[in-house]
């Protein structure tokens, strides 16, 4: 399954996909600013969690140099 995510700038704009989506008994959700956002953050995290455990220690004195 493939998700398609349009940015719509109006109300009315929104019905008409809905309206479309519903008579194509295709799933629909609706994402506010919060939702986006969060999605962005949680795609950050897991892009960044690369490599292995590293110490509290060792960040400390990689600091310190």
């Amino acid at each position: 399954m493939e998700t398609l995510v349009i940015n719509l700038k109006s109300e009315k704009d929104k019905t008409l996909f809905s309206e479309l989506a519903k008579r194509l008994h295709l799933k629909t959700a609706i994402f506010s600013d919060e939702d986006k956002e969060d999605y962005g953050l949680l795609k950050a995290m897991m892009q960044g969690r690369k490599g292995e455990y590293v110490d509290k220690e060792t960040v400390l004195k990689a600091l310190r140099k």
